[in-house]
């Protein structure tokens, strides 16, 4: 067919086009059960995430993690006995991480489960004990993670030190078994915010990505950009924070309370930020505010992970997935209710409930998959998980409930829907027809958010 000799030949242009007029679709369903044949003959299909589909993706990634596990061979394998009134007991020793240091000596092998004193084994004991296992660790008594939106997703506590002298441990011990699920396709309860999980798997860290844990100071950041030269002078801003120590912002010491200064670069003290470098600064500052404090907990998690996903195989998942994709893979797309997520939506700028517009975004979404509802939903709020008591409890910034918005966007009908994830609002232009909206509407699932 045209799209294989397209994808085989490396014109990803080329097959992007026939995709969208629908004639990939037999090459595509061809592919499906045949992912193994992808990195030999059609490697362009990996270059870029609008090229494949996520079940696509999926079953790509498991035949790699197939093909390692086998590669190792059996050697490799754990049969883990566990107890339930303390899941984690032994779980370092077992999985080889370091209870101390968190380092990670372990190749990519099977595991089996049956908990202590009880005779059933198999995928379902194995289940059960992803979820009992995950739940325990981030247990909020633990101290290892923190929710900035009321708990629809969590980032590293930079203090978890504080809460356990074997905290780089536990982050070893989450990537190791998040390895695991994405081996056996099975979901973790879970949702991690967008920005630790670039972080782990290498994606760049961008100022947008501060939205991600802390809207606020992500708008404060953007507004810098309409600053004069005049008021960045009179900001006396140079390219070193300076702070009292404990804050997020900045790695700590919590027993001794004083002021710091730390450079974003090589004698940044010295170094004013002006028009011309106020870029570089807000790159430094969001890879600071976002990877600095906690960057311990990443290279833990990143470390454990990589017992399957090495950089290599990240490094293609970096090209063919996005973000929310691969938190769909890692954590499931969980049943989204478009009725309750319809009924709890407000309207801005003009829309309202019975807007053109709006009863065509509806019934696009009441036809998407669930895989695509969570894209959709990440990329509107920056989780593909709804509320568990459902959407009019939606939170934004510091535990604020802050409902879905649909707000008119009249900048032009060419652009695609743009997202502030900070508001939960999707900004969607006044599209001409159904047709034209649904096309615009899928083009977010492999954008960022704003």
């Amino acid at each position: 067919s045209a799209a294989a000799l397209a994808a085989n030949k490396g014109h990803a242009d080329c097959f992007r086009f026939i995709a969208e007029v629908g004639g990939a679709a037999s090459f595509l369903l061809w592919l499906r059960g045949r992912e193994s044949v992808i990195d030999a003959n059609f490697p362009c299909l990996l270059t870029n995430p609008t090229l494949l589909d996520l079940a696509t993706k999926r079953s790509w990634l498991n035949a790699q993690l197939v093909r390692k596990v086998q590669a190792v061979g059996s050697d490799a394998d754990v049969n883990l006995i566990v107890r339930r009134d303390d899941m984690l007991q032994g779980l370092c020793d077992a999985l080889g991480v370091h209870e101390t240091t968190g380092q990670v000596n372990a190749q990519a092998g099977s595991v089996n489960v049956t908990f202590d004193g009880e005779a059933a084994e198999g995928d379902g004991v194995r289940r059960e004990w992803f979820g009992q296992t995950i739940k325990e660790m981030i247990d909020p008594n633990r101290g290892l993670f923190k929710s900035l939106d009321g708990g629809r997703t969590l980032q590293p506590n930079p203090e978890s030190g504080d809460h356990a002298a074997d905290h780089l441990a536990h982050f070893a011990l989450l990537g190791r078994i998040a390895g695991m699920a994405l081996h056996y396709r099975e979901s973790l309860d879970v949702s991690w915010s967008a920005a630790f999980l670039k972080a782990v798997l290498g994606y760049p860290i961008t100022v947008d990505d501060v939205a991600s844990v802390d809207p606020e100071k992500c708008d404060n950041l953007r507004k810098m950009r309409g600053y004069s030269a005049e008021v960045l002078q009179a900001a006396d801003l140079t390219f070193a924070l300076d702070t009292e120590m404990g804050q997020q912002d900045f790695v700590v010491d919590a027993n001794k309370r004083r002021r710091v200064s730390i450079e974003l670069k090589l004698d940044g003290a010295n170094i004013e930020v002006t028009p011309d470098n106020l870029e570089e600064y807000l790159q430094l500052y969001a890879e600071h505010h976002l990877i600095g404090a906690i960057m311990e907990q990443i290279n833990a998690a990143r470390q454990g992970l990589g017992v399957f996903l090495d950089s290599v195989l990240r490094t293609k998942l970096r090209a063919c997935c996005t973000v929310a994709e691969f938190q769909l893979m890692l954590c499931g797309a969980p049943e989204i209710d478009v009725d309750d997520w319809q009924a709890s939506t407000e309207y801005r700028g003009g829309y309202s409930a019975d807007s053109e517009q709006v009863k065509w975004f509806w019934a696009e979404v009441h036809g998407m998959t669930p895989e695509e509802r969570g894209q959709l939903l990440f990329f509107c709020t920056g989780s593909a998980r709804a509320p568990a008591t459902g959407f009019a409890n939606l939170m934004g910034y510091h535990g604020r409930q802050q409902r879905f918005s649909i707000e008119r966007d009249d900048r032009g009908v060419e652009r695609p829907p743009t997202a502030a994830t900070c508001f939960n609002m999707l900004k969607l232009p006044p599209y001409p027809s159904a047709q034209t909206l649904a096309a615009k509407l899928r083009l977010t699932f492999w954008a960022e958010g704003f």
